[in-house]
């Protein structure tokens, strides 16, 4: 009788009711973070930051130099690595930057060439090329500024979140016992504080992992890349080494894009085609290991989500938030599985964005 009780008052609101309780509350959320993006980005961005300096900080910490200044000091090395890693990458965008008027002149040459290939093959007059080419200027005129509307726009975000980093993390790191307090008090239920102290214990601990792993391939993917690329004599080889190594934080398709600048430039500017054959060998190769050997040995223990779960991740995030949404929502995603997995009632969907597949 005791069974029946307990088991009529798990079930006692019908499943269309809790169905449509949780797709309400996904539109709300999907809301929310269309229109909060503004505050919410640079926040998640500050928490990933803070757990990942949070260690650092308490090894200062004890060393009796107080926590304020902790924080100040790792920031500031923050910032030395950082500005050494910009000034690398920007001194060999300047020296790529010489090399693009010679780029645009190549792809103005392969264009005229493709469309007089076009003329002969299938037959477009010249007044019809003629005409082509002036909707595609006046296409292009129109929709310039529109374009030079999302750059300004795009740079000043960045500008922004850059500024408002700093503050966040500092805030975040110094008050974290507050933070760890609240949770305690807002989840406090009778048998103590012991499962939300291990929720918090096991997301910071995931989040590092990620973000230490993360930049462990990004440093192994910089040295394969520029390797490679130098070995076949491709010219700026460590500036397109370094730029696709950089862009592998957004999964699955990172590398992908970062290749296309060396192909292109291969391709436009190479002796021969062979060039931007060995290109393709070179990310192909690296492509491999990652996907296969690096990224599953470094990364995937620590945030195992399924494939396909992160392909979501990264489109929802890519139309919230961009490309910091790209960047942000698979290790957020692996965060929710580590929460999930703690809490009795969310345990099923902790299973459904894993990696491990029970019957």
């Amino acid at each position: 009788m005791k069974h029946h009780s307990t088991s009529s008052s798990k079930n006692k609101h019908p499943f269309w009711l809790k169905s449509s309780v949780t797709l309400i509350g996904l539109s709300l959320l999907f809301v929310i973070l269309s229109y909060g993006k503004f505050i919410l980005m640079p926040l998640a961005f500050a928490a990933f930051v803070s757990m990942l300096l949070n260690p650092v900080v308490s090894k200062l910490e004890s060393w009796k130099l107080g926590r304020a200044f902790s924080i100040i000091l790792t920031l500031l090395l923050v910032l030395i690595v950082f500005s050494g890693i910009v000034t690398l990458i920007s001194a060999q965008f300047v020296q790529f930057s010489e090399r693009i008027p010679e780029v645009t002149e190549r792809l103005k040459s392969v264009t005229t060439d493709g469309v007089e290939f076009l003329e002969e093959t299938v037959g477009i007059s010249e007044e019809e090329r003629t005409d082509y080419l002036e909707q595609g200027l006046s296409n292009l005129i129109d929709k310039s500024g529109q374009y030079i509307g999302s750059v300004v726009s795009a740079t000043t975000s960045a500008f922004t979140l850059m500024s408002l980093l700093p503050i966040f993390i500092f805030f975040m790191l110094y008050y974290k016992d507050m933070y760890q307090t609240f949770f305690r008090r807002l989840f406090e239920r009778k048998e103590g504080n012991s499962m939300i102290d291990g929720v918090l214990d096991n997301v910071q601990e995931v989040t590092q992992n990620y973000l230490v792993g993360m930049l462990t391939v990004i440093g192994i993917l910089a040295v394969l890349n520029t390797t490679g690329l130098l070995l076949i004599g491709l010219e700026h080889a460590i500036f397109f080494g370094v730029f696709a190594s950089l862009l592998a934080v957004i999964p699955y398709i990172g590398i992908i894009i970062g290749a296309l600048p060396p192909l292109l430039f291969a391709f436009l500017l190479g002796d021969s085609l062979l060039t931007p054959l060995l290109v393709i060998a070179v990310f192909g190769t690296v492509q491999f290991l990652e996907g296969n050997f690096i990224t599953p040995r470094i990364v995937g223990s620590k945030v195992s989500i399924n494939p396909f779960m992160a392909m979501l991740a990264l489109i929802i995030g890519g139309e919230l938030w961009g490309i910091s949404g790209m960047i942000l929502f698979v290790p957020l995603i692996g965060i929710l599985r580590v929460i999930f997995e703690q809490i009795e009632e969310l345990k099923p969907y902790g299973y459904l964005l894993g990696n491990k597949i029970e019957y």
